[in-house]
């Protein structure tokens, strides 16, 4: 029996659907990576982007904890916002790199998809800093935020 989709997933979804994909399925393999897989060759991975940290060797997500840094701090010559960004999508593709290791030659190409509960727009400053800053994307080869109020905004890399 396969799990309801939660908010992430569902956002994920009206994303991949406004592409030109034939087949979208959900879970194909069950509750275990990938949470999507395009027209049976590009497996995607979902996960809310928010701040995390690590604790004993896990990452642990910090969304109820209220952190004070003033914005205007600057780190690595980044903005706060733009460092905050950059630490949690690295943070968050370290971690789905680790899980989709098991089903990884399953197929051709995997995509991550995160959604942005960090900024309130993915236009910001912060976005357009991030582009000069080098991620690394792991096994991914793609890396999507999609914003999380109602207009699809994306921020690629």
């Amino acid at each position: 029996m396969k799990r309801k989709q939660n908010q992430e997933e569902l956002r994920a979804k009206q994303y991949l659907q406004s592409l030109n994909y034939t087949k979208i399925e959900y879970e194909p393999l069950g509750n275990v990576t990938p949470d999507f897989v395009l027209d049976d060759k590009i497996a995607v991975e979902v996960r809310r982007l928010n701040r995390n940290f690590i604790k004993n060797e896990q990452l642990v997500s910090s969304e109820s904890c209220e952190i004070d840094i003033h914005t205007n701090t600057k780190k690595n010559n980044l903005s706060w916002n733009t460092y905050e960004l950059h630490k949690n999508i690295q943070l968050v593709i370290n971690e789905k790199d680790k899980k989709i290791e098991q089903n990884f030659s399953l197929y051709n190409e995997w995509w991550l998809i995160l959604i942005d509960c960090i900024t309130d727009e993915i236009g910001t400053k912060a976005f357009k800093e991030l582009k000069k800053v080098q991620l690394n994307k792991g096994k991914f080869n793609k890396v999507i935020i999609i914003s999380s109020n109602e207009e699809f905004r994306t921020f690629k890399f």
